[in-house]
C-alpha cells in the first residue's frame, strides 16, 4: 500500500501559552548566521514538504517538518519518549485535516536547529501514528515559533535552504518578483485565490504535500461536481485526525481554466479536490523562493 503524508493544517482547540526564549548559536545541526544576523539552514524535501535537521534536548538530530499550516509545534509520543519532552499535564484537542486528535501539552527544554537555539519551547504530544522516531510527520515545527522568533521566513525550494530574518523586514533579491498580502486566521496564514469568478481563502501550507487544494463544495461550484482523475489505487492520506484512503475521501485531480493567486494567473492548472481546509501546499511553492514577512504581512514570490 502506498502511503503519502498529508499533514495538517493544524489548529489548537484548547491550549495554554508558555514562553519561548531565543538563545545563542548551538553545537548541533548545521547552517550559519549571515552577515546581517539572519539564520540560513539547509532544507530537505520529504514527500515534497520542507524539513530541517533538529536536536531535541540534546538528542541525535532528527528531520523536523517546518509547517506554516500548523499553528503549534506537535510531536508524536514516540518522539517525546525518545527525547525527553516533559509533559505538563494539560489536555488538548488538535484539529487536523481528517478530524480531531487528542494530545497533551509538553515543553522542550532545548531545541536546536544549527545556529538557532530555543529554550522552553511549548509543544503538544499526540499518539504516535508512525512506527519509528524520525518517521514522516512525527515532528512538526509550527508557525507559532517562526512568528515568535523571526521577522520573516524564506523557503528557498530551488536552493534548498530556509532563512529566518532577525529584526528587519524582507528585501527581495531582485528579478521576477511578486508580492501579495496575507492575513492570519485561526493562527494560520491565508491568501485569496480565485478561479472563474469564484474567490476563496487558502492556507499557505508548506506542510502539505500537494499544490492548490480545494474542497468538494468549491469543486462543484467550479463545475466539477464529479469527474477528474483519481489519486491512485491504495493511496492512503495520513494526517492529524487519522488516516483515510483517497478513494474513500473522494480525493481527485481536476483541471480548471485558470487560477489567480500571488499576483499571477495560472492557466489550466491542476487542482486537488481533497478533505480538510482549502490550502496551497509545497508542490506549488517548490517552483519559487517563497517568503512570509511577518512584519508587513506580505507574501513574496521570487522566480
Amino acid at each position: 500500500m502506498h502511503k503519502l503524508a498529508l499533514l495538517l493544517p493544524l489548529a489548537l482547540l484548547s491550549s495554554c501559552a508558555m514562553p519561548g526564549i531565543p538563545g545563542m548559536p548551538s553545537r548541533g545541526g548545521s547552517g550559519h548566521i549571515s552577515s546581517s544576523g539572519d539564520i540560513v539552514m539547509p532544507m530537505r524535501l520529504r514527500a515534497d514538504a520542507p524539513h530541517i535537521s533538529g536536536s531535541i534536548n540534546g538528542s541525535r538530530a532528527l528531520p523536523i517538518l517546518v509547517d506554516t499550516g500548523a499553528s503549534v509545534c506537535v510531536f508524536e509520543s514516540n518522539i517525546a519518549a525518545g527525547t525527553g519532552i516533559a509533559a505538563t499535564g494539560h489536555n488538548a484537542s488538535l484539529r487536523g485535516v481528517h478530524g480531531n486528535a487528542a494530545a497533551r501539552s509538553g515543553v522542550i527544554r532545548a531545541l536546536d536547529f544549527g545556529p538557532w537555539h530555543l529554550d522552553n519551547v511549548p509543544c503538544y504530544v499526540r499518539h504516535s501514528a508512525t512506527p519509528r522516531i524520525g518517521g514522516l510527520g512525527s515532528a512538526i515545527l509550527g508557525i507559532d515559533q517562526l512568528r515568535r522568533h523571526a521577522s520573516y521566513v524564506t523557503f528557498d525550494y530551488r536552493r534548498g535552504t530556509i532563512e529566518l530574518g532577525r529584526g528587519h523586514s524582507y528585501t527581495p533579491l531582485g528579478g521576477n518578483t511578486t508580492r501579495v498580502p496575507f492575513r492570519m486566521s485561526g493562527g494560520l496564514p491565508v491568501i485569496r485565490v480565485s478561479s472563474s469568478g469564484l474567490t476563496w481563502d487558502a492556507v499557505i501550507d508548506t506542510g502539505s504535500s500537494w499544490g492548490i487544494v480545494i474542497n468538494q463544495a468549491t469543486a462543484a461550484r467550479l463545475g466539477h461536481a464529479g469527474g477528474g482523475r483519481g489519486m491512485g489505487a491504495g493511496l492512503v492520506l495520513s494526517g492529524v485526525g487519522g488516516n483515510v484512503s483517497a478513494d474513500r475521501a473522494g480525493a481527485r485531480i481536476i483541471r480548471v481554466p485558470n487560477a489567480s493567486l500571488c499576483g499571477q494567473t495560472y492557466y489550466n492548472p491542476e487542482v486537488y479536490v481533497m478533505p480538510g481546509p482549502m490550502r496551497i501546499g509545497s508542490r506549488f511553492w517548490q517552483n519559487y523562493r517563497m517568503t512570509l514577512d511577518f512584519r508587513t504581512s506580505t507574501l513574496w514570490l521570487e522566480r
